[in-house]
Protein backbone atom coordinates (compact mmCIF):
# COMPACT_ATOMS: atom_id res chain seq x y z
CA UNK A 1 0.00 0.00 0.00
CA UNK A 2 1.39 3.37 -1.00
CA UNK A 3 -0.58 5.85 1.06
CA UNK A 4 0.29 9.44 1.84
CA UNK A 5 1.82 10.19 5.24
CA UNK A 6 1.15 13.34 7.21
CA UNK A 7 3.97 14.54 9.52
CA UNK A 8 2.46 12.83 12.58
CA UNK A 9 2.11 9.49 10.78
CA UNK A 10 5.62 9.79 9.35
CA UNK A 11 6.97 10.38 12.86
CA UNK A 12 5.13 7.26 14.11
CA UNK A 13 6.60 5.29 11.19
CA UNK A 14 10.08 6.54 12.10
CA UNK A 15 9.55 5.61 15.78
CA UNK A 16 8.88 2.02 14.71
CA UNK A 17 12.30 1.93 12.99
CA UNK A 18 14.31 3.35 15.91
CA UNK A 19 16.17 1.36 18.50
CA UNK A 20 15.13 2.55 21.98
CA UNK A 21 12.86 5.43 20.88
CA UNK A 22 12.33 8.20 23.41
CA UNK A 23 9.43 10.62 22.97
CA UNK A 24 9.74 14.21 24.18
CA UNK A 25 7.60 17.34 23.91
CA UNK A 26 4.20 15.65 24.09
CA UNK A 27 4.68 13.38 21.11
CA UNK A 28 6.07 15.87 18.60
CA UNK A 29 9.78 15.10 19.09
CA UNK A 30 11.58 11.80 19.11
CA UNK A 31 15.13 10.55 19.60
CA UNK A 32 16.83 7.17 19.44
CA UNK A 33 19.21 5.17 17.24
CA UNK A 34 18.68 4.53 13.57
CA UNK A 35 21.24 2.22 12.03
CA UNK A 36 24.61 3.30 13.37
CA UNK A 37 23.55 6.91 13.98
CA UNK A 38 21.89 8.83 16.77
CA UNK A 39 18.61 10.21 15.45
CA UNK A 40 16.47 13.20 16.38
CA UNK A 41 13.16 13.93 14.71
CA UNK A 42 10.46 16.52 15.15
CA UNK A 43 7.22 17.20 13.37
CA UNK A 44 6.00 20.60 12.34
CA UNK A 45 2.92 21.68 10.43
CA UNK A 46 5.18 22.07 7.38
CA UNK A 47 6.60 18.57 7.57
CA UNK A 48 8.99 16.38 9.47
CA UNK A 49 12.67 17.03 10.17
CA UNK A 50 15.15 14.24 10.86
CA UNK A 51 18.72 14.76 12.07
CA UNK A 52 21.36 12.02 12.09
CA UNK A 53 24.81 12.15 13.65
CA UNK A 54 27.85 12.16 11.42
CA UNK A 55 30.92 10.57 12.92
CA UNK A 56 33.43 13.21 11.89
CA UNK A 57 35.40 15.71 13.96
CA UNK A 58 33.77 19.17 14.01
CA UNK A 59 36.99 20.66 12.60
CA UNK A 60 36.21 18.84 9.34
CA UNK A 61 32.71 20.29 8.94
CA UNK A 62 33.76 22.42 5.97
CA UNK A 63 34.38 19.25 3.95
CA UNK A 64 30.84 18.07 4.65
CA UNK A 65 29.40 21.44 3.62
CA UNK A 66 31.23 21.22 0.30
CA UNK A 67 29.90 17.74 -0.36
CA UNK A 68 26.34 18.78 0.53
CA UNK A 69 26.54 21.83 -1.73
CA UNK A 70 27.88 19.76 -4.63
CA UNK A 71 25.34 16.92 -4.33
CA UNK A 72 22.04 17.80 -5.97
CA UNK A 73 20.12 15.21 -3.92
CA UNK A 74 21.42 16.72 -0.68
CA UNK A 75 21.61 20.42 -1.55
CA UNK A 76 18.70 21.21 0.80
CA UNK A 77 20.17 19.22 3.68
CA UNK A 78 21.73 21.10 6.56
CA UNK A 79 24.55 20.55 8.98
CA UNK A 80 24.62 21.70 12.58
CA UNK A 81 26.84 21.25 15.60
CA UNK A 82 25.42 20.31 19.01
CA UNK A 83 27.41 19.10 22.03
CA UNK A 84 30.52 18.65 19.91
CA UNK A 85 28.76 16.38 17.38
CA UNK A 86 27.83 17.07 13.79
CA UNK A 87 24.25 16.39 12.71
CA UNK A 88 22.90 15.99 9.18
CA UNK A 89 19.46 17.60 9.05
CA UNK A 90 16.82 16.91 6.40
CA UNK A 91 13.33 18.34 6.11
CA UNK A 92 10.71 16.03 4.66
CA UNK A 93 7.73 17.49 2.82
CA UNK A 94 4.35 17.25 4.56
CA UNK A 95 2.71 14.86 2.07
CA UNK A 96 5.00 12.03 1.08
CA UNK A 97 3.99 8.52 0.23
CA UNK A 98 5.27 5.67 2.37
CA UNK A 99 7.65 4.63 -0.40
CA UNK A 100 9.01 8.18 -0.89
CA UNK A 101 9.56 8.58 2.84
CA UNK A 102 11.31 5.21 3.07
CA UNK A 103 13.62 5.98 0.14
CA UNK A 104 14.49 9.49 1.34
CA UNK A 105 15.23 8.23 4.84
CA UNK A 106 17.48 5.47 3.47
CA UNK A 107 19.22 8.07 1.31
CA UNK A 108 19.86 10.23 4.37
CA UNK A 109 21.25 7.25 6.31
CA UNK A 110 23.54 6.36 3.43
CA UNK A 111 24.74 9.94 3.11
CA UNK A 112 25.48 10.11 6.85
CA UNK A 113 27.55 6.93 6.65
CA UNK A 114 29.41 8.13 3.55
CA UNK A 115 30.26 11.43 5.26
CA UNK A 116 31.67 9.66 8.33
CA UNK A 117 35.39 10.13 8.78
CA UNK A 118 37.52 7.10 8.16
CA UNK A 119 41.25 7.63 8.49
CA UNK A 120 42.99 6.40 5.38
CA UNK A 121 45.01 3.27 5.83
CA UNK A 122 48.70 3.53 5.21
CA UNK A 123 49.48 2.74 1.59
CA UNK A 124 51.98 0.17 0.53
CA UNK A 125 55.53 1.00 1.57
CA UNK A 126 58.09 2.19 -0.89
CA UNK A 127 60.12 -0.63 -2.42
CA UNK A 128 63.70 -0.96 -1.35
CA UNK A 129 66.19 0.40 -3.85
CA UNK A 130 67.27 -2.28 -6.29
CA UNK A 131 64.57 -4.70 -5.15
CA UNK A 132 62.30 -6.20 -7.80
CA UNK A 133 58.60 -6.14 -7.26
Amino acid sequence: MNRFLDPATALQDLAARLTAPHWTLAGIALCGRLGGCQCRARRFDGGLTVALTIERPPERAAEICLVLAATSEACDDGLYLDDGRLWLLRRFLPRLTEVEFDLLLKQQLTLASLLAYRPSAAGPGMPAIGRLA
